[in-house]
């Protein structure tokens, strides 16, 4: 009799409604560890610092950590899950998580500190890269963008919810409390993967785990004139993301005189719209095919740029529905770049979805080191960020990917024409 490690479960169509749900939770859970590793330990940096008698720049040098793992476990993580199988790759992830939460919790120096909190962040890229891979392992077009978009109804509760826990456990039981709390969380997570879930990639499709075979992986997806213009679609319009997030909340405080708890709550109706518009660009994928509609966003997204520049110093809700704009269109084009890019990598998905998240990663630290030329008292410079890199993003699109060129994925594969 197979186990549920052996046993192989390559298509949606096999699960039942209620381990659907389950798999919702887990996948959804999964892919949030990221945020889960840097939001909610923000608040305890100060206490961190006091603990191990270090001045805050030094704590500040655990952050370095989180992101540098992240990067590496994208890319090493993924790739490896198309040559080992997705449930080994996942278990792998949530245990060296687990472990790796163990040590930062138990640390007496700051040095053992960093270094857990590097393997911290290794672990957690790779909860997201599995679960992404899972997704396009079960399904693919439509049926995977109605997946990712349940998905993102979980994973996208970690970054609002995170922060609040992480400053609650901190204020009345300490920071350490933080990490026994997510480690905890990560535990029961692992356990209910190991028992509910199955492997994902059958043998027969699995890549070589040679350097070569690695290699073939990456060589393939970025020859994908598809994949590669999504992938600079995916990273500029992530640049625009991490503009807002770095100038958004002195632009409402410099500009408009707003005190802190007003800017949160202003920034969390923006954040509103963007977890709305997940949604809604998957209700709009069943009407209008999904690469049309990334060009549709970009545009819309250029133009809140366009607003915020002419409203420099002006209106306050013109600036606030600028940027609701903003977020709302990145959240339409969401799964439509993850379920095209990935359409044609069934097999290599892992690698696949390791590289667009490097990309993500390599092109935010890039951008974010020349911030500080920019003026953070009005909504002039950061409206003219966003609208160069929304409107990289509809070139990519319209130049690369080609639209025309792409099936209509709201039919059967059957009945897809270009």
């Amino acid at each position: 009799m197979q186990t549920k490690s052996q046993r192989v479960v390559a298509s949606g169509e096999l699960l039942s409604r209620k381990l659907l749900v389950g798999y919702i939770v887990m996948l959804g859970l999964a892919m949030s560890l990221i945020a889960l590793t840097v939001d909610p330990y923000l608040p305890a940096f100060p206490e961190i610092g006091t603990f191990f008698g270090v001045a805050n720049g030094v704590v500040q040098a655990s952050f370095a950590g989180v992101t540098l793992g992240i990067a590496l476990g994208q890319l090493i993580i993924g790739p490896l899950s198309d040559a080992y199988g997705r449930k080994p790759l996942l278990l792998l992830t949530l245990g060296g998580y687990l472990v790796a939460t163990v040590v930062a919790f138990v640390s007496m120096n700051i040095e053992t500190f960093i270094v857990a909190r590097f393997f911290m962040g290794f672990f957690a890229a790779g909860g997201d890269v599995v679960g992404r891979a899972i997704i396009r392992d079960l399904y693919r077009g439509r049926s995977m963008q109605k997946l990712l978009a349940q998905v993102y109804l979980i994973q996208a509760i970690a970054p609002i919810v995170g922060p609040i826990l992480g400053a609650q456990i901190t204020e009345f039981a300490g920071w350490k409390l933080v990490f026994l709390a997510f480690g905890l969380l990560v535990l029961v997570l692992l356990l209910a993967a190991l028992w509910f879930m199955f492997e994902s990639l059958p043998v027969a499709e699995r890549r070589s785990s040679t350097p070569k075979e690695i290699a073939g992986g990456f060589r393939k997806v970025l020859l994908d004139r598809t994949y590669f213009g999504l992938v600079i679609y995916g990273a500029v319009q992530l640049g625009a993301l991490y503009a807002y997030l770095n100038f958004a909340p002195f632009i409402f405080r410099n500009s408009y005189g707003l005190p802190a708890s007003e800017i949160g709550l202003w920034l969390a109706v923006i954040g509103v719209a963007g977890y709305t518009g997940v949604q809604v660009g998957s209700f709009l994928a069943k009407y209008i095919k999904g690469q049309w509609l990334l060009l549709f966003t970009a545009g819309f997204g250029a133009m809140s740029g366009v607003a915020l520049f002419l409203n420099d110093g002006g209106s306050f809700w013109i600036t606030q529905l600028a940027f609701s704009v903003q977020m709302f269109v990145f959240g339409v084009g969401l799964t439509n770049v993850s379920t095209i890019a990935l359409y044609n990598h069934g097999s290599e998905a892992g690698t696949a979805t390791s590289l667009m998240g490097v990309a993500n990663f390599a092109f935010t630290t890039l951008i974010s080191a020349f911030f500080f030329l920019v003026d953070s008292n009005g909504s002039g410079g950061v409206g003219i960020i966003i609208l160069v890199l929304f409107g990289l993003s509809f070139f990519a699109a319209l130049l690369i990917s080609r639209p025309w060129l792409i099936p209509d994925l709201r039919k059967p594969e059957s009945e897809q024409k270009n």
